[in-house]
């Protein structure tokens, strides 16, 4: 509709108060000072101008140093439904009476009724516990489901991996993560004598930190790594130092370059590759500007740019073999197990160096399916979209676990299935995270990521320095990773159900802390279809969250 035409086309019976003379200011776009002088210098009474104008009106700052006593309506037109809230605000700025229309006539009033009307009803339906609508789209938080028992098919993978691995492999890789974890906490005290920090004083511990030139960001690794090295044993107390409780020459540089070449060779023996040891020893030679802050993580990790040494590290050793086979026979078993004739819709988020992507697609081969590759860097993206050119079907974009999925573009109950491969633990806030994937999930859909549950100690001398600080209750307990048990009430506290991982408790590699989860989504969680049954399928986006966005319209039940 046109602002010209606008008196003309409305029928006279929506209109609910005779016009006086009125200021037609166009729908051209004038500078909010040109329509105030308008406004001042002609006094009408009515006056007829576009959303746009009348929202930059608003927000002018001179508005409120002006006379508009004699204004006593607004009329505007607007394309958007959402516009109604503009009409209210101009009626609390003008002091007067503000009237909006949409383009085919009806009053933004009778919109927003209508939109009433939609949440009243939504709030009807037993499973919606909360509903807020913004422009044309209706959000609802669903009821939380009782758990129920699932059938997950983890015992099959379970029995068909177990066959892939002799015990003799299993025994090496568990004593080899040990000597590796012992180098590791050699190598912190090496870097702390370096630092200047052995003895350690205990008395105003983040001065000491900044006089030894720590990097502020590092300061609190460092004081974990201190924490670490008295629970092993290797630091005592004596009176307001730590103090350490091995000669310095088990610390050496020399001693040190000697315990990292002989566990190169053994892992390599063990393990058919030597890029995760050659990496862990670069950052235990690096520890003193590492922790100043003179050298980057990332350039250790990611030399010159490369990816090949990222790549083995999340390939290399046993634990994750047995990661990337556990995550592949599972998928592969429940694709095999879906009886539809539509595309699998599958998800893999933080997909990284492609570790587990490329473990997995083999097991995807033969199945209809809608596979995303996705990374929270655009960088990676591409990388993957390389690596996978033999996989034509694969989509590639970019997902950010931190950002709400709405946000980013990805509609709610849209997935089949969630892959996440070692990229949870990297996550702010993992409930948040673990509340968007399942928000992302349709009622049944699974969630399969696998993740280290234990401190690993050359972690905390390598990749910890690259890690964001968490804000759930790792920041509590000053940890880099989740427990199994802190693992376990996340998913629950989500809404996920099942929640069982691999290796069983008995199993060898058990004791490294790697796992592999599976948890699914209830089937009786409420559905968009459902909703949009309820609702007899209004005109409207319906998307279903945890908690609803922060919107001025949110209502909850009490």
């Amino acid at each position: 509709m046109n602002i010209d035409t606008l008196l003309i086309d409305l029928p006279t019976a929506t209109l609910p108060w005779p016009l006086p003379a009125f200021t037609d200011l166009g729908v051209h776009q004038q500078a909010p000072a040109r329509l105030l002088a308008v406004l001042e210098r002609q006094r009408p009474v009515v006056v007829v101008m576009g959303a746009e104008q009348l929202e930059r009106l608003l927000d002018f700052p001179a508005l409120a140093l002006s006379d508009l006593s004699h204004l006593e309506q607004v009329l505007f037109v607007s394309p958007r439904p959402g516009d109604w809230q503009l009409a209210e605000r101009a009626a609390a700025q003008l002091d007067c009476r503000v009237q909006g229309f949409s383009d085919d006539g009806r009053e933004l009033a009778s919109v927003k009724l209508e939109h009433q009307r939609w949440c009243e009803r939504a709030l009807e339906h037993a499973l919606v516990s909360a509903v807020a609508l913004h422009s044309q789209t209706l959000f609802a938080v669903p009821q939380p489901c009782a758990p129920a028992a699932v059938d997950d098919h983890l015992d099959a993978t379970e029995a068909a991996i177990d066959q892939q691995f002799s015990a003799a492999q299993l025994h090496d890789a568990v004593e080899l993560n040990q000597r590796l974890s012992h180098a590791a906490l050699l190598s912190m005290l090496n870097g702390l004598e370096h630092c200047g920090l052995l003895p350690a004083p205990l008395h105003d511990m983040a001065q000491s930190l900044a006089n030894a030139g720590i990097a502020p960001g590092h300061r609190p690794l460092i004081a974990r790594w201190l924490d670490v090295l008295q629970a092993q044993q290797l630091l005592r107390r004596q009176g307001d130092f730590l103090h350490t409780s091995l000669d310095a020459s088990a610390w050496s540089d020399a001693s040190l370059e000697g315990i990292w070449t002989q566990l190169s060779l053994d892992w390599a023996r063990n393990t058919g590759g030597s890029a995760t040891l050659d990496y862990a020893r670069d950052n235990a030679r690096q520890l003193p500007a590492l922790m100043r802050g003179d050298c980057a993580a990332v350039h250790l990790l990611f030399p010159e740019g490369r990816t090949e040494r990222a790549a083995a590290l999340y390939r290399e050793s046993l634990a994750a073999q047995y990661q990337h086979r556990a995550v592949a026979h599972w998928v592969g078993a429940w694709a095999a197990r879906q009886a539809t004739d539509a595309p699998l819709q599958v998800l893999e988020v933080g997909a990284g160096t492609g570790s587990t992507t490329q473990a997995l697609l083999p097991a995807l081969a033969n199945v209809a399916v809608d596979y995303l590759c996705t990374d929270v860097s655009r960088y990676f993206s591409e990388q993957a979209a390389e690596r996978l050119r033999a996989w034509p079907w694969v989509r590639h974009g970019v997902f950010d676990i931190d950002r709400p999925a709405l946000a980013q573009g990805y509609r709610t109950q849209s997935w089949d299935l969630i892959v996440a491969g070692g990229v949870l633990n990297a996550a702010r806030d993992t409930e948040r995270s673990l509340a968007t994937l399942l928000a992302l999930l349709k009622p049944g859909g699974w969630l399969v990521f696998s993740e280290p549950t234990q401190e690993e100690f050359w972690v905390m001398a390598s990749q910890a320095f690259m890690l964001n600080q968490a804000s759930d209750e790792r920041a509590l307990s000053s940890t880099t990773f989740l427990d199994l048990d802190q693992w376990q009430t996340a998913l629950a506290r989500a809404g996920f159900q099942g929640n069982r991982s691999l290796p069983a408790a008995e199993h060898p590699l058990a004791r490294l802390g790697h796992r592999v989860f599976v948890a699914q989504v209830p089937s009786l969680r409420l559905s968009r279809a459902a909703l949009a049954a309820h609702l007899e399928h209004p005109d409207l986006q319906l998307e279903l969250l945890d908690r609803l966005p922060d919107l001025p319209i949110a209502k909850d039940l009490p």
